[in-house]
């Protein structure tokens, strides 16, 4: 037999959930992460179109920088705008999809236009609900950004070290086989360095390092990839040529650019370097393709320094 439930009840048991929820606020507002429960919104054919807020606790309304009693049936655009709500969107539908809870960081923007980023961990609950968690985790991410910048370049100059390089080169020359193309490959070194150092000192060498790589930067393409690989000892990677005569071209800047006297402190400090470079038309591996422009390199510095020497297109036959 159904069994009626009197007003009294249904009023008994409304407050109830209402005293409930109070709780559960309380505790949530407590809470230094932020807490938010959405409600999928569902086009006809039943496909979500977006998100709206059942629930958020004070971290949550303090993030999104709204007054926590307005946030009720905000939507994400609203919450999140530009890219964090699209990110958003993707995770809670994932979430919901898979019934089970995902983990993802998700970049935004703060009111100043300034980059953030949020660790979010949303829990599905039926099929409209999803329960999310998250924190700021901007600084971690711009550490971890830092960490992975320094682990490919190099400190004194800016430029990517020979790690960064390698996988450079070995994207290049895939790329030239797959168009049929050239990639031009450069090792330059600085003639007599140590003699800087022993003359001037180490913080003269190291501006002369750091113009040397500059002139070097501003003599080729913008789309050239300029590696410090060791000491004075740099690298470059010139992308989707077509032939040699660019190639030597381009070398003619680079040194027409180091023909005038470096400077520091009043002091005219002349420099020369010595270079070897290759063409391959990416059949070779890129070992061999470093291989042959190091040796390249030296017999110019044996020939008499402050040249550089062209092999012809290497190939794997």
């Amino acid at each position: 037999m159904k069994r009626f439930v009197s007003r009294s009840e249904k009023d008994a048991i409304s407050l109830a959930r209402q005293q409930q929820l109070e709780l559960i606020g309380d505790a949530l507002d407590a809470s230094d992460d932020g807490f938010t429960i959405w409600r999928s919104v569902r086009a006809a054919d039943q496909s979500i179109v977006d998100f709206t807020v059942v629930l958020m606790n004070k971290t949550g309304a303090d993030a999104a920088r709204i007054p926590q009693d307005e946030a009720i049936g905000k939507t994400l655009k609203e919450v999140a705008p530009g890219e964090g709500a699209t990110g958003l969107h993707a995770l809670f539908t994932k979430a919901l999809l898979l019934g089970h809870s995902v983990k993802e960081v998700v970049p935004g923007r703060a009111m100043d236009g300034s980059p953030v980023a949020f660790e979010n961990t949303v829990v599905p609950f039926g099929n409209d609900l999803v329960f999310a968690t998250y924190r700021d985790v901007t600084e971690v991410e711009r550490e971890h950004t830092r960490l992975l910048w320094l682990a490919e370049h190099d400190f004194l100059t800016g430029m990517p070290n020979r790690a960064k390089l390698q996988e450079s080169l070995a994207e290049s020359v895939a790329l030239a086989q797959e168009k049929g193309l050239l990639t031009g490959f450069v090792f330059i070194d600085i003639d007599h360095f140590k003699n800087v150092n022993d003359t001037y000192g180490h913080d003269v060498g190291d501006s002369v390092l750091v113009n040397f790589v500059k002139r070097i930067r501003n003599s080729l393409p913008e789309s050239a990839f300029v590696a410090r690989i060791a000491g004075d000892e740099f690298a470059v990677l010139l992308h989707e040529l077509e032939t040699e005569s660019q190639l030597q071209e381009l070398m003619e800047e680079v040194f027409a650019a180091m023909q005038r006297p470096f400077k520091r402190d009043e002091i005219d400090i002349p420099i020369t370097c010595s270079a070897g470079c290759v063409l391959t038309d990416g059949s070779a591996p890129p070992d061999e393709v470093m291989r042959i422009a190091d040796k390249a390199m030296y017999r110019a510095k044996f020939e008499g320094r402050n040249r550089f020497l062209v092999e012809p297109i290497v190939q794997i036959t």
